[in-house]
This record gives structure tokens, sequence and C-alpha cells, in this order.
């Protein structure tokens, strides 16, 4: 029996009822059973994680301060997970609510990617008297015009041509003036959904309050590269267990970019003042996704997320766009973050708590990371063995759970392409993080 073997029966044999249950790996059963795998799993992982991982910390006398803060990230890990395994929103039956909606593609410079990003949304399964879908060329300077004037004719799609390029941002909220829609769907032009993607995705508005639906967001071009592989992994992991956990309270952070629907009414009277952000006397040009989000949740709306909505993306496969996204991404984090500070006390407190936390975590990660890789080695005669060692596990500990709860292609990804991340996060922690603090304003894209 091989490793990967175990490694699946590990996680998908659970007690049920007194009685061992191997759950089918192509076809995962949903609900409690879910729940009760995965809990039996954190029992074993979990627990390992905490007594090696902070205790030996403990036993080489670091300073109590950052002992702390290792607590506080082992206990937040543990939280995402568990809630992964008990989140459950409250749904409508799949098919039964199907409003108006309009999906809305703000492009630039995808030239014949664009095509596969149309042809995965005229082949949603949906009511096509009940469906619209605006694509906006957001200026491009190459022939991502000409494609789109292709998937007009072809698609009946209603295309918009913007002379010049004036952001994500200013795209949708062109392409909002024809919306007469009942629900507002976002897509990212580099992404694709699944058939049944609109229809699960749907099935969250069963409350009058949740205002936006983050869908689920898986790699496409998962093979490309070693990078490709490691981003695969990090995404399912973001999104099922942060996600999980920030649905569970109803106050996802960033309904993503890459596929959210949202409803128009409570979106509409925001959309103006979404688009003419500023922060420190700079215009938002990124950050779209977070911060339509942030202003939902300021308004006193729901945001959930729904696991079944799925859609994929494709991500950057070499590191120097990697890092670019990655940067833009930390600046977006930071700037929603403060913007979020000002109202996300106002949410349950489990939520409020924990974006609060993962906020200061943040922030004090560069000190911390210095601290046992720079001062504690040179100063205090600390071994950053020790923390290297805690930084393996964790990222033992994710992917182990990719490989266990992840459908195909997670074979082809391979056992071990999470641990690139070790080095990678360093670097970000020490040097891009930083540097995204000190270039907040900055309001470049990087990669468009």
């Amino acid at each position: 029996m091989s490793f990967v073997t175990i490694l699946r029966l590990l996680g998908m044999a659970v007690c049920h009822g007194g009685l061992l249950v191997t759950v089918n790996y192509n076809h995962p059963t949903p609900g409690i059973l879910d729940g009760r795998r995965l809990a039996f799993w954190m029992l074993f992982v979990g627990t390992s994680l905490l007594m090696i991982y902070v205790r030996t910390m403990v036993s080489f006398d670091a300073n109590p301060l950052f002992i702390a803060y290792v607590w506080a990230v082992a206990v937040t890990i543990i939280l995402r997970y568990i809630f992964y395994s008990i989140y459950n929103p409250d749904l409508f039956d799949y098919g039964q609510y199907e409003p108006t909606v309009c999906i809305i593609v703000p492009a630039k410079n995808e030239s014949e990617g664009i095509y596969d990003t149309a042809k995965s949304l005229n082949e949603i399964d949906y009511p096509r008297e009940k469906i619209s879908v605006i694509m906006v060329n957001d200026g491009s300077d190459d022939d991502t015009g000409e494609w789109l004037d292709k998937i007009s004719q072809e698609f009946n799609f209603q295309v918009i041509h913007l002379e010049e390029n004036l952001g994500k941002r200013a795209a949708i909220t062109e392409a909002m003036r024809n919306n007469l829609s009942e629900i507002t769907v976002l897509v990212d032009s580099d992404s694709g959904l699944e058939s049944q993607a609109l229809k699960q995705g749907l099935r969250g508005f069963l409350s009058s309050n949740v205002a936006g639906v983050c869908g689920h967001t898986d790699v496409a071009n998962t093979e490309d590269t070693w990078l490709t592989r490691m981003q695969s992994q990090q995404y399912f992991i973001a999104f099922k267990t942060f996600k999980s956990l920030e649905g569970y309270f109803r106050s996802v952070i960033c309904c993503s970019g890459a596929f959210s629907l949202y409803r128009t009414e409570c979106i509409r009277p925001l959309i103006d003042e979404w688009n003419t952000q500023i922060f420190l006397g700079k215009n938002r040009t990124f950050g779209d996704d977070r911060g339509l989000t942030n202003l939902l949740l300021r308004d006193g709306y729901d945001t959930i997320y729904i696991p079944e909505a799925k859609a994929r993306t494709i991500v950057p496969h070499n590191l120097r766009n990697y890092i670019k996204q990655q940067l833009r991404w930390r600046r977006s984090f930071l700037m929603e973050s403060i913007s979020g500070l000002k109202h996300m006390w106002r949410r349950p407190l489990p939520a409020s708590l924990m974006f609060h936390l993962v906020l200061g975590l943040t922030i004090l990660s560069p000190f911390v990371v210095s601290y046992f890789l720079i001062i504690g080695p040179f100063f205090e005669g600390f071994n950053p063995i020790i923390y290297i060692a805690g930084l393996a596990l964790i990222i033992f500990m994710h992917q182990t759970f990719y490989w266990a709860f992840q459908l195909p292609p997670a074979g082809k990804v391979g056992f071990f392409s999470l641990m690139p991340m070790l080095p990678v996060w360093i670097f970000f922690t020490l040097i891009l993080l930083p540097w995204a603090i000190l270039t907040i304003r900055n309001s470049g894209w990087g990669t468009r």
C-alpha cells in the first residue's frame, strides 16, 4: 500500500454510528460525514501541531512574547480546519432559485484566452432567457478587441469597448449601467466556470440579508510548473479553510474576483463610491473584490462561501509575475484591512476577533520571523532549525489536507510540491510584506 493511499484512507475513514465507514474518494459524501472524517483527521494532525510546534519552542526558552505569537498562529490554523468541518450554510435547494442574472467580465490584453472564458460562460446550465453576459474591453492594446467581437457574434454576448484603460473598477461600473438583473456575477477574464457553478452559487441567497456569495476557485493550469502546482494547493486550502471559517459567521472578507455573486440592489448604490475610493490620496486601482466586499460588510450585509460553486483560474507560472501579484495582493489586504477596522467590530464577535487577530499576526510576522531566524540565533543562542521545523510541519499539515480531500488532479500535483512554500513564505514575510507596507500608495497593477 502506497503512502498516498494511506493518506487517503486516513482522510476518508470515519466512525459513523459505531461502524467504520469508508467514503468514496471520487464522490465525497456531504454533510455530517465530511465533518466527522475531518474531525478525526484534525484530532491527529492538529494535536501533533500544537504539541510539537509550541511545546518544543517553549522548551528552548524562546522569548515569551514570540511564543504567544506561535500559540496564536497554531490555534488560528486549527480553528480554520475545524470550521471547515462544520461549515454548512442555509441554502436553497439546487435549482429552486432562478432569478435574472448578469455576468460581467472586464478584460485587458487577454487575447485568445478571453475566448475560453466566454465559452465556459456560454455552456452554463441556466435558462437562456434569464441570463445575460457583458464583456468589457478595458482599453486593450492587443487583439483582445477582435476576440471579443468574435465572441459577441458567436455567443450573442454584449461587448463594450473602452477607448482607454480605465481600470477594472471603471470597466465594471460601465457594465453596471446596462445591468437590469436581480443578481450580478463578477468573473475574472482568465477564469472559467463549471456548468453548474451559477445554480450552485445562487443557492446561497436564501437569507435576504446575504448580499454576496463567494464561489470556490481552483487552479486551471496546475501542471505548468512547480510554481503552479504549489499555487494549486494554496488556492484549495485558502478557499476551503479561510473562507469556510469566515462564511460560518457570514462575514467572508473577500468575495473573490475570480467568481462571486451579488444582489444587484445591494451593490448598485455602492458602485460609484467603490469606483472612486481613495487611500492616502491615491485612487484604489486594485483590490476591487476585497473593496466591494468591505463595503457590503460595512453596510450590515452578510457574505458567505459556497464550495460547490466552482471556477478555475489561470495563475502565474513564473516567479516574476507571481511576486508582482503577491505584492499587489498584500497592498490590497493592508488597505482594505485598515478600512475594515472602522466597521468589523460590528460583525459577529468571533468574526471580529478573527479579523483583528489575522491582521495583527500579519503585521507582526516580519518581526517574529526576524527574531527566530536572525536575532534569536545571533543574540540569544536560539536554534533557528526549531522554528523552520515548525513551519515545515504546518506546510506538511496543509498538503496532507489537500491530498486527503482534493479530488483529482491531486495525484498530478506531487505530495511534496507545497514544500517550496517554506522559502517563498519566509521571503514574502521578511521582504515582500515590509515592501508592501512602505509602497502601499503605489497604485500600479504590476502584472497587467
